[in-house]
């Protein structure tokens, strides 16, 4: 069994971040521009610690940024490589995410999915998130509630 550790980025991770992230929504150019194609090295390294990185022995296999909001403690980005897909480890970063969005006292989390990325919007409603309404252009704003209620 693969051991699989999640920790928090720092500046010195940014390029390693980046290229995943580029070699995950790279596919996607032709037919729109993807959002998460701003995250160049020096962007990640600008907000470093906004980033958790999911690592199997010593391979980087994900990664997802997360920031709080007013709105709901917020994430995007999640890039999981290719070999890694469909055994847990989107889940373990989204997971990992709304651990620490509950540290800091948030009770929901938001993501902005696209419209016609039909696999996206099944992953994280299986995860809970729920529409909320839209966020032009070309998607809606998901979100969850997330800890015990008061």
């Amino acid at each position: 069994m693969t051991t699989v550790r999640i920790r928090q980025a720092c500046a010195a991770d940014a390029t390693s971040v980046a290229d995943l992230v580029q070699e995950v929504y790279r596919p996607f150019t032709a037919g729109f521009r993807p959002t998460a194609l701003k995250w160049s090295a020096d962007a990640v390294r600008a907000c470093a610690s906004s980033w958790l990185m999911a690592h199997a022995e010593d391979e980087l296999v994900g990664v997802v940024h997360h920031t709080p909001d007013p709105a709901g403690h917020t994430l995007d980005a999640l890039s999981v490589a290719a070999p890694w897909r469909r055994r847990g480890m989107g889940t373990r970063l989204v997971a990992a995410v709304e651990e620490r969005a509950l540290g800091l006292g948030a009770r929901r989390m938001a993501i902005a999915l696209r419209d016609s990325l039909g696999a996206n919007i099944a992953f994280f409603t299986s995860l809970g998130y729920r529409p909320a309404g839209p966020f032009p252009p070309a998607h809606h704003l998901y979100v969850k509630e997330i800890g015990a209620r008061e």
